[in-house]
């Protein structure tokens, strides 16, 4: 059709891979799972910060929690 500007689609084209477009979402997707990894120890860290931790004796009467 000579009155669209639109190319027509070829399905016999050659696929060609748009690799600045993938590299930056490759980026991106690593970047939000890092940040995620770090809070996520961080946060297990501040929750066990003020908690007294539990020791456990094992004496002859049986297990005792200190």
């Amino acid at each position: 059709s000579a009155l669209s500007s639109a190319p027509e689609y070829d399905p016999d084209a050659e696929f060609v891979y748009d690799y600045q477009t993938l590299r930056i979402g490759g980026l991106t997707f690593v970047a939000v799972i890092m940040i995620l990894s770090v809070l996520l120890l961080a946060s297990n860290k501040i929750r066990r910060c003020g908690k007294p931790r539990v020791s456990v004796l094992i004496s002859n009467n049986g297990i005792q929690r200190r």
